[in-house]
This record gives C-alpha cells, structure tokens and sequence, in this order.
C-alpha cells in the first residue's frame, strides 16, 4: 500500500487510488463478463466460474491490494447475481481466497504450468464445494456431468483469464518501482 505524503495534491493522489483498486476493478469486470448472457444453448448451465481466476491471482500474487473481505463481497455479488442460494458463493471464493493465500509460498516463483496446476486442484476443491453446498440446499444432488464440464471450461480458459491479470500485476510491479 503506498504511503501518501502530505503535501500531495488530489490530482496526484487519484492515480495511486486507482491503482491500488485495479485488482477489485478487474475482478469485478471478469465477474460481470462472467455473467453477462450469452444466448448459447446449454451454456448457463456450465458456465465456467470464471471469477476464481482472479480470486486466485491476486490471493497469491497481491494479497495487499485483494483481500479476503474482497473475495467475500466478489462472491456475495456474484450470489445475488447469478440466482445462487445466498452465501454459497460467498462461503467458497473466501475459503477459495483463504486456502490460495495459505500456500502461496509453494506457488510465487514456481513454473507457470505449477501455478496452473495448483489452480486446478485448488478449484476441483472450489467446484466440489459449490456442488455440495447448492446439492444439500435444494435436497437433492445436481447432476456431476455439468459441475465437470463447467470445470473443464474454465482449466481451458485460465490462459486467458490469467494473463490480464498478469498484465496487470506488472504494470502495478512497474509503477510501485
């Protein structure tokens, strides 16, 4: 977190606010992309929770400017959103943020093909979870088939997803030098 001095104008200090909350805005983009309707057959039901990328991201790479209060109002939004019951996104992206900060020492430095796979375990747990949860909530087991696809979905597009907030994580690394 940058210190401001005290002679700094309000002009100068907008520019290290917006920096700063980069990583929430960008989250918050990815979410509502997420969301956004598609008119695809069959993609509601395996839309890829696309929102656990950056969640992951900045957990590891920015925990100072992404906190778990963030990831837990990214999935309180996301519950009122998408139609969820109420607090299962929530309860999974802030143990999500929790279980990602925990071992992101294993993570920071390593190979990208490891953080990848460290993602993928990390959301196989996330999915499960998110599967359970709204499973005990309507009484009845959702299907497994589309909770698979949906995770399939989204190991094909963390490339994607990961690299603008890879961007984005260096040009914050740039400007705080």
């Amino acid at each position: 977190m940058p210190d401001f001095a005290v002679n700094q104008t309000f002009a100068e200090k907008i520019p290290a606010r917006l920096r700063q909350c980069s990583p929430k805005l960008l989250t918050a983009l990815i979410l509502l992309c997420s969301i956004a309707p598609t008119y695809l057959p069959g993609y509601s039901s395996v839309r890829p929770y696309f929102t656990l990328i950056p969640v992951f991201y900045w957990a590891v790479y920015r925990p100072s400017d992404f906190s778990v209060l963030s990831a837990f109002f990214t999935g309180l939004f996301l519950d009122l959103m998408d139609g969820t019951p109420l607090g299962v996104n929530t309860l999974v992206f802030t143990l999500f943020y929790l279980l990602a900060r925990a071992q992101s020492r294993y993570v920071v430095g390593r190979a990208y093909y490891f953080v990848w796979f460290g993602f993928a375990l990390f959301s196989f747990g996330a999915y499960f979870l998110k599967w359970l949860v709204v499973s005990v909530n309507y009484a009845v087991f959702t299907p497994v088939s589309t909770a698979f696809v949906s995770y399939v979905l989204l190991q094909l597009c963390y490339p994607f997803v990961a690299w603008f907030c890879a961007k984005l994580h260096l040009y914050l690394l740039d400007r705080e030098k």
